[in-house]
């Protein structure tokens, strides 16, 4: 067997411990923060938990325990219902790189535990353990701090950091059997190897260039499987919506292993937890097929970003990409657009009611002041009129007597309404009588000025 491979299962078998378990290799920056979760059986709920400094779990030295926690350097805290503890390293630097372990007390005086190795580097940082099929391809995300944005960066292959040789470099990237790309907007450039090979496994470096001394980089150990691969995902590059979900899948062949979800720069979450740096996450694991599902929830644009799948230490980049919501993807859309034209119609509708009525009213208005001493009558069809002349009646003067005073000038006329039968007896010969056989008799009624 091959002796890198042989040491990548024995670092497989050291990890996952059945009582306690966290992850294997942890990677932060000098000068950030770290927080390292450490899962534990129901049965712990009570007991004490504790982390602790040293490469020998027997003579480890204790650091923080959860029966006297402190806010300082390191600080830990646990949530019996998530049944997990973390610990939280603040202000970190070289020397805080070494060996810890996670660690419960149980009764006799004994503990258990499971180790994890935590990295400092000085401003780049990547995924530890990557296992791929043999002729499958692989990405493999570099982060860099600001600082590092307009620098040169390459990929380099050698156990020995001082050594190793370049392959690619960010000013004259090639697009053969390894490629890099290098996006400053994120802080992040990608090496992309093609046509894996079992001569491919080794350990490489993510590096900046500086000065060939002092060059920082961060390692990642490269396996490259004959077989079935160790472990996979379904999908490499995620794309969702904002308040939507997205799902991986995760493959592994360790039914046995810890299975976790990891944010790259944050923290590492199992199918215990329910959320993931204050972001809601479901996994599911399915051990009798070997896949552990992870489903994202109410994404928000500050989701986008790399993750990884960890099984027993192994891990596989996953890129998550949160794309702003929009009108065709809004499941509300539709309701939305027939709510608004609904109301246009509805609106237009009522303007043009508006507007008709008030030119309507105009138009009387000016028909009125067109013919000032004209006015209509409507008159019932089912009875008779008759016409009497009023114009020698003054007022308090008996019939018969006109009026002589000078404002009289007007001649009046009304119209009576008579019973049919009665019409042909009291009309005079200046009014002829109208007969029952006519339907209708019409006088008109106006304001004369008299001679």
């Amino acid at each position: 067997m091959d002796p890198l491979m042989l040491l990548f299962l024995l670092i497989a078998g050291l990890t996952g411990a059945d009582s306690v378990s966290t992850v294997s290799w942890v990677s932060a920056w000098r000068g950030g923060s770290v927080s390292i979760p450490c899962f534990y059986e129901d049965r712990y709920k009570t007991h004490m938990k504790y982390w602790c400094r040293g490469k020998d779990w027997k003579s480890c030295t204790p650091i923080v325990h959860t029966d006297s926690p402190q806010e300082g350097k390191v600080s830990i805290r646990d949530d019996p219902d998530q049944q997990v503890f973390t610990v939280t390293i603040k202000n970190l630097t070289a020397r805080d790189s070494s060996y810890f372990w996670c660690g419960v007390k149980i009764s006799g005086g004994s503990v258990v535990g499971d180790q994890v190795t935590l990295s400092v580097t000085d401003g780049v940082s990547t995924v530890k353990w990557v296992s791929v099929q043999r002729g499958g391809s692989v990405t493999i995300p570099c982060f860099y701090e600001d600082r590092y944005k307009t620098h040169v960066k390459y990929w380099c292959r050698g156990y020995d950091v001082r050594s190793c040789t370049p392959i690619v470099h960010t000013d004259s990237p090639q697009e053969g059997k390894v490629s890099v790309r290098d996006d400053p907007d994120q802080r992040v450039f990608t090496v992309t190897i093609n046509n894996l090979t079992a001569e491919d496994s080794d350990i490489y470096w993510c590096r900046i260039k500086i000065s060939e001394a002092s060059d920082p980089g961060d390692q990642v150990s490269l396996s490259v499987t004959f077989g079935s691969q160790r472990l996979s995902v379904d999908k490499l590059e995620v794309t969702g919506v904002e308040g939507d979900s997205v799902s991986v899948q995760c493959r592994y062949e360790n039914r046995d292993s810890l299975k976790l979800w990891c944010k790259i720069g944050g923290s590492c979450v199992s199918e215990r937890s329910v959320s993931l740096d204050g972001r809601p996450v479901q996994i599911m694991d399915d051990r009798v097929n070997g896949v552990f599902s992870v489903t994202v929830r109410r994404l928000e644009r500050k989701d986008t970003g790399w993750y990884w799948c960890d099984a027993g230490g192994l891990q596989i980049p996953v890129h998550i990409t949160v794309n702003p919501i929009s009108m065709t993807e809004s499941p509300w859309s539709s309701l939305f657009l027939y709510v608004g034209l609904g109301s246009l119609v509805l609106l237009l509708i009522i303007i043009i009611i508006i507007t008709w009525k008030v030119r309507d009213k105009h138009k009387k208005k000016m028909a009125k002041r067109q013919n000032p001493g004209r006015t209509e009558l409507t008159l019932n069809p089912n009875h008779e009129y008759t016409v009497i002349d009023r114009s020698d009646i003054i007022e308090g003067a008996p019939p018969g007597q006109a009026s002589e005073e000078p404002g009289a000038d007007v001649t009046y006329s009304s119209i009576v309404l008579q019973d049919p039968e009665q019409v042909s007896s009291r009309c005079s010969s200046h009014h002829p009588a109208v007969t029952p056989a006519s339907d209708v008799v019409y006088s008109s009624v106006a304001l004369k000025h008299r001679e």
